[in-house]
C-alpha cells in the first residue's frame, strides 16, 4: 500500500482530529501525568494514517497510547503526538479467526469471540488494557499467552505502510512480542480460536479469571499492574514481598498491600514521579538484599528526561 497520503491535511478537518494541548491522566490507569502536546483519536485506518503524515510532515514524535493499563506518563507531558487508538475498535468473526482493531478493550475482544462460539481468549479475562497493547507485551494469565493464539498482525511501519506479520515467523517469548521496542504500530490482530458452541462454560472460564483479579483487590486502587518483569524461575512480587517493602509509601505512591509487584495511587494524589520514585527504591532494595535487577514491565511514556 501507498506509505503517503497527498493534501492529506486537506481531505479531513485536522482541527477535528488534531488537538492540543490535551491533559492525560484521565486516559491512564494511575490517574497521573502531564499533557499531550497533540492528540489524535482516529476512528479508522485513514485518520490513522493521517495522523501519522500530519506528525512526519512536521517533525514531531508520536506515542501510541490505548487505554493507559501499562504505562506511567511523565509530570511534564509528552512532546509531540500522541495517538489515541480506543475508538480502533471495529471486530469480525470468519470461521475460527476472530479479527480485531488494535484499539479495542481486550475484555470486550474475549466477550464478543465466546458470542460467536470462539474460545481461547477466556483465560485472560479480566486484564486491562487493549487487544493491541496486550500484543505488543505478549500479555499472559493462568498460565496462557496472547501470542500462542495470533494467526497474524497487520501493523504499519513508520511510513504508513501497511504489512502483515505471520505468527509462525516466532518472535513472541515472555512479556515481549516482535512489536515491542519497535517502531511498528499494531493496527489489527487475527486470532485463530477453537469452535466451541457451549457459550456458558467459555464465560465462566472468563469470569472466573477476571473475579480472581478482583479478590486479589487488584482494581481497588489507581495502578497499572506489575510494575517489575518476574526474574527467571523466581516472582517479583516475592523479592519485594520479602524485602520488607509491602505497604511502604512515597507521597501518595504506595506498594500495594494486595501485590507487592503493584504500586497503586493510593491517596489519588501522586505524581508520576512518586510513581517512579518508590519503583526505584524497589529496584535498589532488591538488589541490595538479593542481587536481583528487576525489569520494569510498566513502561515510560514522555519527559523523563527533563
Amino acid at each position: 500500500m501507498s506509505s503517503t497520503i497527498r493534501n492529506a491535511d486537506e481531505k479531513i478537518n485536522m482541527d477535528q482530529l488534531i488537538h492540543k494541548k490535551v491533559a492525560l491522566a484521565s486516559l491512564c490507569s494511575f490517574g497521573t501525568g502531564g499533557a499531550a502536546d497533540y492528540l489524535a483519536i482516529p476512528t479508522n485506518l485513514n485518520e490513522l494514517r493521517i495522523s501519522l503524515h500530519w506528525a512526519k510532515s512536521r517533525q514531531l514524535p508520536i506515542t501510541m497510547l490505548g487505554r493507559g493499563t501499562n504505562v506511567l506518563i511523565a509530570d511534564d507531558g509528552i512532546e509531540g503526538l500522541v495517538i489515541l487508538t480506543t475508538r480502533l475498535d471495529s471486530h469480525h468473526a470468519r470461521g475460527c479467526i476472530f479479527c480485531s482493531e488494535g484499539g479495542l478493550s481486550l475484555d470486550t475482544a474475549i466477550n464478543i469471540a465466546i458470542e460467536n462460539s470462539l474460545s481461547g481468549l477466556e483465560p485472560l479475562g479480566g486484564l486491562p488494557g487493549t487487544v493491541a497493547g496486550a500484543v505488543y507485551g505478549n500479555a499472559g494469565a493462568n498460565g496462557r499467552y496472547i501470542g500462542e493464539l495470533i494467526e497474524w498482525v497487520e501493523y504499519l511501519d513508520p511510513a504508513g505502510n501497511l504489512l502483515r506479520y505471520h505468527n509462525k515467523e516466532g518472535g513472541f517469548s515472555y512479556k515481549k512480542s516482535p512489536f515491542t521496542n519497535s517502531d511498528a504500530i499494531i493496527y489489527e490482530v487475527a486470532f485463530r480460536l477453537i469452535p466451541n458452541k457451549n457459550s456458558s462454560k467459555a464465560r465462566l472460564i472468563k469470569e472466573q479469571s477476571r473475579t480472581e483479579r478482583l479478590e486479589k483487590g487488584q482494581f481497588d486502587l489507581p495502578s497499572a499492574g506489575s510494575v517489575f518483569k518476574n526474574p527467571e524461575n523466581i516472582s517479583a512480587g516475592k523479592l519485594i514481598e520479602e524485602a520488607g517493602l509491602k505497604g511502604v509509601m512515597q507521597n501518595g505512591a504506595m506498594v500495594s498491600p494486595q501485590h507487592a509487584n503493584f504500586i497503586v495511587n493510593s491517596s489519588r494524589r501522586a505524581t508520576s514521579q512518586d510513581i517512579f520514585d518508590l519503583s526505584t527504591l524497589m529496584q535498589k532494595r532488591v538488589k541490595e538484599l538479593f542481587g536481583i535487577t528487576l525489569e520494569r514491565e510498566i513502561i515510560l511514556l514522555g519527559r523523563w528526561n527533563r
